[in-house]
C-alpha cells in the first residue's frame, strides 16, 4: 500500500500534506496577513476549523473556541468573523489547487499520453447551498421554491497536477458557456480531455487550429456524414459490431473531420444505462430505440490519429477523468454546506472561504485515506470501500489527520467502511467501475 503520509521534520508543524510554512507563503502570496495581536495565522485558522468539524458544528464562536484551545490565548468570535474576507478566501482556494494538483497527478499508463505537452482535464461538479444564498449561487426552482446550487468548475493537467482554474458559478452557469476557457491555457501539442458537458463543435474547430488535441464523447443527436460527404445512420454503421474506428464530419454546419471510435459495453453495463435512461425524472424525455441501441455503445471523438492511439487506447485515455469523477464523489459524500455554513452566511465571501475549507479537508482525506487504501482494501477483503463510511469514520478519528494512514487505521477501515456484497445491485463505486472500464465485447 502506498501512502501519503504528513511528515514531520524537525521543528516543522504539519497540516494535512502541507508544512504550516507553507500555508503561511501562500496566505503571505494572497496578501492575507496576520493582524497586530498575532493570534490568528493561516495555518491555525486551517487546524481550529478542522478540529470544529469533527463536532459537527459551525459557528464563529465554535471556531474561536477551537483556536483558543489549540493556541492557549483568548480569541473572540468577532477576531474570527473579520478573518473571514476575500484574501482568505483566495488562501483556502489556492491550497485546496495545490492539494488538488497532487491527486491530479495519481494516474496511470502514462506512456499513454507520451506525444502530448500537457493533458488538460476539465470537469464540473454541483453543490447544493441554503436557500438564502440564491443571489448569489441561483440554481434550480422546486415547488415553487428557488433553490441555490454552486458549481465547481475544474482544469487539472494529469501529468503535472498544476490546476489553473479552480473557480464557482451558480448552476445556471451551464459547461457549454465554459466550454471556451480552455482556450487560453492549452497550447499546441497538448491534449484536453473533457466530458459531454462541454461538448461544442465550435470549440473543438478552434483547438482543431490551434494544433491542440481533444478527446470527448460524443453528444447524442448531432449530425455525422462520411468524408464525402453522405449522411451517417450510426445505429445502422455500428450494428453487429464490436467496435468501429473511422473518420467522419461532424456536425451539419461545422463538417468538422473527427475521429469516431466506438465499443460495445456488455450486457450488464448496457442493461445499467438503459435502466438510468428510463426511470430519468425530466419526463420531457422521449428517447427513441435509436437512443438505446446506442446506450449499448461508449462513443467518443477526437483529432488523435491512429498512429498515436489504437482503438482501445482512446477509452483507456478517457478513463483518466476518473481520479477527478472520485474526487468530486468525495466531496460529494462529505460535503453538507447547508449545516456548516456559517450563520453569516449572506456574505458570499464566507460562504466561498467555507466551502474551500471543506473541499481542502476532504481532498486531504481523499489523498490520505481514500487513494492509499482504495485498491489495498479491495484486494484484500473483494470489498469495495466506502467513500461514505470512509468519510464518517474519519470524522469521527482525527487522528489520521496527524499521522497519517497507520496498520490500525487501515485494519479499522477494511472492517468498518466497505460496501456489504450484494448480487440484486450495484453499489456506487462498482456503477463508476463499470461505466470507466470497457468492455470490448
Amino acid at each position: 500500500m502506498k501512502n501519503i503520509n504528513p511528515s514531520r521534520s524537525q521543528g516543522t508543524k504539519r497540516i494535512g500534506t502541507l508544512a504550516s510554512h507553507e500555508i503561511e507563503k501562500i496566505a503571505s502570496k494572497n496578501e492575507f496577513r496576520i493582524r497586530n495581536s498575532g493570534k490568528i495565522s493561516a495555518s491555525i485558522l486551517l487546524e481550529s476549523f478542522i478540529m470544529m468539524m469533527q463536532t459537527g458544528v459551525s459557528s464563529y464562536w465554535h471556531w474561536a473556541v477551537s483556536i483558543s484551545n489549540l493556541t492557549g490565548r483568548l480569541v473572540s468570535k468577532q477576531a474570527v468573523f473579520k478573518r473571514m474576507e476575500p484574501t482568505w478566501t483566495a488562501t483556502v482556494k489556492a491550497l485546496v489547487a495545490l492539494v488538488v494538483s497532487t491527486q491530479g497527478g495519481i494516474h496511470q499508463d502514462k506512456a499513454i499520453f507520451h506525444d502530448f505537452g500537457a493533458v488538460w482535464l476539465q470537469d464540473s461538479s454541483s453543490f447544493h447551498l441554503p436557500d438564502v444564498l440564491y443571489e448569489k449561487f441561483k440554481g434550480n426552482v422546486s415547488r415553487g421554491k428557488r433553490k441555490s446550487v454552486a458549481k465547481l468548475n475544474l482544469v487539472v493537467n494529469l501529468l503535472t497536477g498544476l490546476c489553473p482554474i479552480m473557480r464557482l458559478d451558480s448552476f445556471t452557469v451551464n459547461e457549454q458557456r465554459l466550454s471556451d476557457s480552455i482556450l487560453g491555457i492549452a497550447r499546441g501539442g497538448d491534449l484536453v480531455i473533457r466530458d459531454l458537458g462541454y461538448f461544442v463543435l465550435e470549440v473543438f474547430s478552434k483547438l482543431t487550429k490551434a494544433q491542440v488535441f481533444y478527446l470527448s464523447r460524443l453528444k447524442h443527436g448531432v449530425f455525422l456524414f462520411s468524408l464525402t460527404g453522405e449522411s451517417i445512420c450510426l445505429p445502422k454503421l455500428l450494428s453487429g459490431k464490436n467496435t468501429l474506428d473511422i473518420w467522419v464530419l461532424c456536425g451539419s454546419k461545422e463538417r468538422l473531420p473527427v475521429r469516431l471510435v466506438a465499443i460495445k459495453l456488455d450486457e450488464q453495463q448496457t442493461a445499467e444505462r438503459i435502466r438510468k435512461a428510463k426511470n430519468d425524472r425530466d419526463k420531457r424525455l422521449n428517447h427513441s430505440n435509436e437512443y438505446y441501441f446506442l446506450l449499448g455503445y461508449v462513443i467518443f471523438i477526437t483529432n488523435v490519429n491512429q498512429d498515436t492511439w489504437q482503438t482501445t487506447q482512446v477509452a483507456q485515455a478517457y478513463r483518466c477523468r476518473w481520479n477527478i469523477e472520485i474526487l468530486f464523489k468525495s466531496w460529494k459524500s462529505g460535503l453538507k454546506a447547508s449545516r456548516l455554513t456559517p450563520l453569516a452566511r449572506t456574505n458570499t465571501d464566507r460562504v466561498e472561504s467555507y466551502l474551500y475549507m471543506m473541499m481542502l479537508y476532504l481532498s486531504w482525506f481523499h489523498l490520505m485515506i481514500f487513494a492509499p487504501l482504495r485498491w489495498a482494501v479491495y484486494k484484500d477483503t473483494g470489498k469495495h470501500l466506502s467513500i461514505i463510511k470512509a468519510a464518517l469514520w474519519a470524522a469521527n478519528n482525527i487522528s489520521w489527520f496527524f499521522s497519517g494512514c497507520n496498520q490500525i487505521i487501515e485494519r479499522e477501515i477494511k472492517y468498518h467502511c466497505t460496501y456489504d456484497k450484494r448480487k440484486d445491485r450495484q453499489n456506487a463505486l462498482e456503477k463508476m467501475d463499470s461505466f470507466m472500464q470497457i468492455s470490448l465485447g
